[in-house]
């Protein structure tokens, strides 16, 4: 379940954060494209910890308002008893800012996953997994801090409604050209277990392609959610 930049998906999918500002001072229009070795997504695996393809297209007005699309292909759906539910597509919106020395991020993200969503999938308590969530976030310098709150069930889990994701991540340049990443994540599910997740890794770019190394984990023990390392290779335009 995630998003945008290969980087945010890695420290586990920060909405949107730099990314709009940057883009407002840039091109208007931006499109991305990556390999992933496993989808993580809040720690959490969303392709068994096989490799996923995803990409995205943003536009960001120079007023601060932006809107995008982003897509990846997941297995977890089918796993649980769905039928065709193989892609995952993100649709989102909002505005950002900077006040002072600090960086303003608030909108709307919309999971969308195509396919059928009866049979086995029904009969065990499972809602439709499409998820609607607000986030507001805020940025300084190399940190940020983003709350994201559920407006819907959160990804099929039944009465978990007005859930809510605690994110911390930095992204440090500790050398030209390579960034050190750091994330710590709380979920806080409504009829579920809640858990920690968190993430540690490197990326550097090089010949206009970003390479990252991760070590991702949770507080959790079972497959989806074990440690691992996650290798991905990213483009923007």
């Amino acid at each position: 379940m995630q998003k945008r930049i290969i980087a945010a998906a890695l420290i586990a999918a920060t909405p949107l954060f730099g990314a709009k500002l940057a883009m407002a001072d840039e091109l208007p229009i931006s499109a991305n494209i990556s390999i992933v070795s496993d989808y993580a997504f809040r720690g959490i695996s969303q392709t068994d910890q096989r490799p996923a393809l995803q990409g995205g297209f943003d536009y960001a007005h120079e007023s601060g308002f932006y809107v995008g699309v982003w897509g990846s292909n997941v297995s977890w759906l089918q796993d649980l008893g769905a039928s065709g539910s193989s892609l995952e597509i993100d649709l989102y919106g909002g505005y950002a800012t900077e006040l002072g020395p600090f960086g303003v991020d608030v909108g709307l993200l919309q999971y969308y996953y195509p396919g059928s969503y009866g049979g086995s999938y029904k009969a065990d308590g499972n809602e439709k997994p499409h998820t609607l969530e607000g986030y507001v976030g805020l940025s300084y310098e190399f940190v940020s801090f983003t709350y994201s709150h559920s407006f819907t069930d959160l990804f099929g889990i039944a009465d978990s409604k007005k859930s809510k994701y605690y994110d911390l991540s930095a992204s440090y340049e500790i050398m030209e050209g390579l960034t050190l990443d750091a994330h710590y994540g709380y979920s806080s599910i409504k009829n579920a277990d809640n858990y920690k997740d968190w993430s540690l890794g490197l990326t550097k770019s090089w010949g206009g392609f970003d390479f990252g190394l991760h070590y991702v984990d949770t507080s959790e023990n079972s497959s989806l959610m074990d440690e691992r390392y996650v290798v991905s290779v990213s483009k923007s335009f």
